[in-house]
């Protein structure tokens, strides 16, 4: 960047693109934090606060679990407490909530014959930079959380025939995507980070540089992440001049 323009994108192995404009999709926060010069807004953006993160587990079973439906949600009994563990305490609650997905009901290819595809989700806090948190305990019990779930089902015997196990953490958020503190949702929806307050989809000093994502306008989740690419993509346009730019009415000038 320069003066108050992105000039292009450096890639990893040096090579520099020149670009008319830049769209960062990116974690916002990652962005400023990393990519741009650490000036005020990139100060203002650490002190912002985020979303919760979650555990995923993807097993691989050696049967099929017929009676699982393809989306189960198992809600906590003190909903409010379960969530003031994860936001307040950066932890996993006593009796989470979760959600356990089995992909094979609606796609069968998506396990070999016979055997099945389980995916569990446990949301928990998302990464403590200022304290100690035990991600291989968390995940533990997040997994024997699921299990308990599951049990609740009738079925007891899921452990015993999983034949392949791979999970994500915080911490694989965060190396795998760059999301800042492993944050899945990006930036919370917290009131003042909502609407006006909420970081804008083109950078208010590098006029050529917009963002995508969770933590722009409108907000966080895949359906709203989707929305936002698309007010930017109208942005752009209209700042080049393109003329012929079908999606202009789609995207409020607000943002």
């Amino acid at each position: 960047v320069k003066d108050s323009r992105a000039r292009g994108v450096v890639l990893e192995d040096g090579r520099f693109h020149t670009a008319d404009a830049v769209v960062a999709n990116a974690d916002l926060p990652y962005v400023y934090q990393n990519l741009l010069p650490q000036d005020r807004l990139a100060r203002q953006m650490a002190r912002k606060r985020y979303s919760c993160s979650v555990i995923t587990f993807f097993w691989g079973v050696d049967k099929p679990y017929e009676a699982l439906p393809p989306h189960t949600l198992f809600l906590a009994d003190d909903y409010r407490a379960n969530f003031d563990s994860i936001i307040d305490d950066l932890t996993i609650p006593d009796n989470p909530s979760l959600y356990i997905h089995a992909p094979t009901r609606l796609d069968p290819s998506m396990a070999p014959a016979g055997e099945d595809t389980i995916i569990g989700i446990v949301p928990v806090g998302h990464m403590d930079e200022t304290g100690e948190q035990d991600w291989r305990a968390i995940r533990d019990r997040a997994r024997r959380a699921i299990f308990r779930k599951l049990a609740l089902l009738g079925i007891t015997d899921l452990e015993a025939h999983i034949k392949f196990e791979t999970n994500c953490t915080p911490l694989s958020w965060r190396k795998r995507y760059n999301l800042v503190k492993g944050a899945t949702h990006g930036l919370c929806h917290n009131l003042m980070q909502l609407g006006y307050m909420r970081p804008r989809n083109r950078h208010p000093d590098y006029h050529n540089l917009y963002f995508v994502g969770a933590s722009t306008h409108p907000g966080t989740g895949i359906p709203t992440a989707l929305v936002s690419g698309r007010h930017s993509a109208s942005r752009v346009m209209d700042d080049l001049g393109l003329v012929d730019n079908p999606i202009a009415h789609f995207s409020p000038r607000m943002v």
